[in-house]
């Protein structure tokens, strides 16, 4: 009987070690130079999406620096870290929550790991060399064309395979791998010296695709809002809103990273309130634009901001449906031009499976030019020199009439009334002795 119960706890708390958050390298033998890349899964649900500010690396007890990310899909966090020297390190994720039977949990994740370099030693020759693959990023996470850079780091020359290409890179020599999934979450495994794994979370291979709240209380629906607008004309987009946390969001601030996006006020959202958010489109120019929706809001006095990925697919006016669907080629594969900014497509264009809006004639400057032979500033100058000259005129004339103070014009005033009056007494004084006569 105490052993069947020893069984069972011992299972038991099997159990409630396994529910935690557990962090996997793909490889555990690491070379400074290369990629390390990882996962954080659990089996119950994440709660908070783990940020790169919760991120600490040691050496012993001394905290060193790695350049890492880290991003969140479908209950999975992708994590990866770029190496630069050896030596016996660790690393501390702290603050994970997590729930588990509906219970709120927090945990703090730790791993050790060494990092060393894998000398090469050949027996013909007895020289020495390395092997070491650098993979930058080590997740591509977005709504652009995947494009991943391999770089040779050892000294050693490395063969590589990856879907159906076999390549070969010599010492420091660099390939990039560019890509079109067509499913949202994807991998490139690539063969070496030893197995790559590199995940692909690619945004825009379609609408429906679920990322994580990038706060724990303030989460949205869809997660990607793509529309499809024509210019010059004005439309609008819903997104829902959803504070599943117990405090109202307040200091509520949506900024967007297009000026031709309006986006209605809203001062707050009390707590498990599902809000509208309005937004108005009336854009100008054609092309494809990705951008995003910052909402940045204040609950239980920290200020926290939420990105909603934009994805916005703009024709002329008067296109048809039909004109928003992609090619499946390149725009440089149809002999066509991506026009820069401040310039217009003029004749035909179309999206194309790399989402560039492919113009098909030629790209029209926007900027007027100016008239007149290029002499129009030389005659804005000219105004601007007379108008110059006229207003120092008049200044100088005016300068000269000084206004008198009011004790001098009252002076003024009351000497005339003298002037007048010794004039009327005189004149009584002349009529009065004639008379007399």
């Amino acid at each position: 009987m105490k052993t069947l119960s020893f069984i069972l706890l011992s299972l038991f708390l099997i159990s409630i070690v396994s529910a935690a958050p557990t962090l996997t390298f793909q490889n555990e033998n690491i070379q400074p130079g290369e990629t390390i890349l990882a996962t954080i899964t659990n089996i119950g649900t994440f709660e908070k999406q783990i940020e790169t500010s919760d991120i600490k690396f040691y050496e012993g007890r001394k905290q060193v620096s790695f350049e890492s990310n880290i991003k969140f899909h479908k209950e999975t966090h992708y994590l990866y870290i770029y190496t630069t020297r050896t030596g016996n390190f660790s690393i501390e994720i702290s603050n994970v929550l997590y729930k588990e039977t509906e219970a709120l949990q927090s945990t703090t994740i730790t791993k050790q790991f060494n990092i060393t370099k894998e000398i090469i030693t050949d027996e013909e020759t007895n020289e020495t060399s390395t092997q070491i693959l650098q993979i930058k990023p080590g997740f591509f996470f977005s709504t652009q064309i995947p494009s991943i850079k391999l770089t040779n780091k050892g000294t050693a020359e490395l063969n590589i395979e990856y879907g159906e290409t076999e390549l070969s890179l010599q010492p420091l020599e660099t390939h990039d791998i560019t890509t079109t999934p067509e499913q949202i979450l994807s991998y490139i495994n690539i063969s070496t010296y030893k197995e790559f794994s590199i995940p692909i979370i690619y945004l825009s291979a379609n609408a429906t695709f679920e990322s994580p709240s990038t706060q724990l209380d303030l989460r949205q629906s869809p997660e990607l809002l793509l529309a499809e607008l024509l210019t010059n004309t004005e439309s609008e987009e819903t997104i829902e809103l959803f504070n599943f946390g117990e405090e109202t969001l307040t200091n509520i601030q949506i900024t967007s990273d297009f000026t031709f996006v309006e986006i209605e006020e809203i001062e707050n959202i009390s707590a498990r309130e599902v809000r509208n958010l309005t937004i108005t489109f009336e854009p100008k120019t054609p092309g494809h634009f990705q951008g995003n929706i910052n909402i940045t809001y204040t609950q239980n006095a920290e200020q926290n901001t939420l990105s909603i990925p934009l994805s916005l697919f703009i024709l002329p006016k008067g296109s048809t449906t039909e004109d928003f669907e992609r090619i499946n080629e390149n725009c440089a594969e149809i002999s066509g031009t991506v026009c820069e900014s401040g310039s217009i497509c003029s004749g035909n264009a179309t999206f194309t499976k790399a989402q560039e809006y492919c113009c098909l004639g030629t790209c029209e400057s926007t900027k007027p030019e100016s008239e007149g032979g290029g002499f129009g500033w030389l005659v804005g100058i000219v105004i601007i020199v007379a108008l110059g000259f006229g207003g120092y005129y008049f200044y100088k004339k005016q300068k000269k009439v000084v206004p008198k103070k009011p004790e001098e014009q009252i002076k003024e005033s009351s000497d005339k009334y003298a002037e007048r009056l010794k004039g009327t007494l005189e004149s009584k004084r002349v009529k009065g002795s004639v008379t007399k006569s």
